[in-house]
């Protein structure tokens, strides 16, 4: 059997041996080396973790079959705390009720706004922004297990772009971003630094227009190239039906003594960790994710509903592994650069 045929079903029944066996195969045909095959334990499933380093970086190996995507809402039955905050109370589903500034109890003031059709209305927003529920074949591939920034790079603090922001650092600044609010046809080079608290840079990086085109082509020269939709949905579902990879339901609690957080079925989510696949995904809500339709991003909605102050039902519907929202994708495919927007190199395995 050809490792790109390696199907998802298959790879989960595997034991720890086959399992390796397809790990070596798979860094051999990407001329790479296997550096772990690990079995994990999140979000109430296991599935292998098995890391190849190809060209000094890390990969991880991506079963592919008849992958089963999207989300159909019909079938979700919402909790009462879910509705409430997609009606707008704040406290609903709110895991940090200590830090809130509300005084009075607003689910009373959000639950005089359920009405018979809630229910329904809560699915077809559900609907409108995850992917239509579909099958498609997919081949296995490697794919980074973190996002990188498109025209980011490190550079050293003496750089001519840097100094200028080092020197402009005062007592309670933490970083610097020289790209902040540039216009989209804006094509300098900027800097980023990061400082400690008495003002020394700990890191800089010199942030470059480039251009949708320009990150294709990159990838192309060493045998990458961007995850297709489907690819990013099933690398982050990896075989989840449900609306979040973890199960059906929104945490309600942060437990600060474990830094993780917790659902109301008890699933216990890691602040900083990957998913099942071992792929940290829908990285930051602020940044999409490209893919290899341009005029299809995944991951974020641009910082929307975090900036905009939306409760919690519309910051953690961002988690989806179905997620889409189209104007997003359409606002992203017609910028002339890519400039900050992440990308995830993936390697064909056939």
């Amino acid at each position: 059997m050809s490792i790109s045929e390696v199907s998802l079903d298959e790879w989960m029944r595997f034991d720890h041996a086959k399992a390796v066996g397809v790990a070596e195969a798979a860094a051999r045909q990407a001329g790479g080396v296997v550096r772990s095959v690990r079995r994990r334990l999140w979000g109430g499933r296991a599935a292998f973790n098995a890391v190849i380093e190809v060209g000094g970086e890390p990969f991880v190996l991506v079963p592919g079959g008849e992958a089963r995507l999207g989300f159909d809402g019909a079938g979700w039955a919402p909790t009462d705390d879910e509705v409430l905050s997609y009606l707008g109370s704040y406290q609903a589903l709110d895991p940090f009720p200590e830090y809130a500034d509300v005084v009075e109890d607003d689910r009373d003031e959000a639950r005089a706004e359920w009405a018979e059709g809630t229910v329904e209305e809560v699915r077809a927003h559900i609907d409108k922004l995850t992917s239509r529920p579909r099958t498609v074949p997919l081949k296995a591939f490697l794919a980074a297990p973190r996002a990188h920034e498109a025209g980011v790079r490190a550079a050293a603090f003496d750089h001519p772009t840097i100094v200028p922001l080092v020197d402009r650092w005062k007592p309670g600044l933490q970083a610097l971003f020289g790209d902040f609010g540039l216009a989209d046809d804006d094509t300098r080079t900027c800097g980023r630094v990061r400082f400690d608290t008495e003002g020394k840079p700990t890191a800089a990086w010199l942030v470059t227009h480039v251009t949708y085109e320009g990150v294709d082509a990159e990838l192309a020269c060493s045998g990458r190239r961007l995850p297709t939709p489907d690819e990013w949905e099933h690398a982050y579902a990896l075989g989840a039906r449900t609306l979040f990879p973890w199960g059906d339901r929104m945490p309600t609690r942060w437990m600060k003594q474990d830094e993780v957080f917790v659902t109301p079925d008890g699933i216990r989510l890691a602040g900083d960790e990957p998913g099942l696949s071992g792929l940290y995904m829908a990285q930051d809500s602020y940044k999409w994710e490209l893919t290899a339709d341009r005029r299809e991003v995944r991951g974020a909605d641009g910082g929307g509903a975090a900036c905009g102050g939306e409760p919690w039902f519309g910051q953690w519907l961002l988690q989806a592994s179905a997620y889409r929202d189209p104007e997003q994708s359409a606002f992203v495919s017609g910028r002339p650069h890519t400039r900050g927007t992440l990308v995830r190199p993936v390697i064909p395995l056939g």
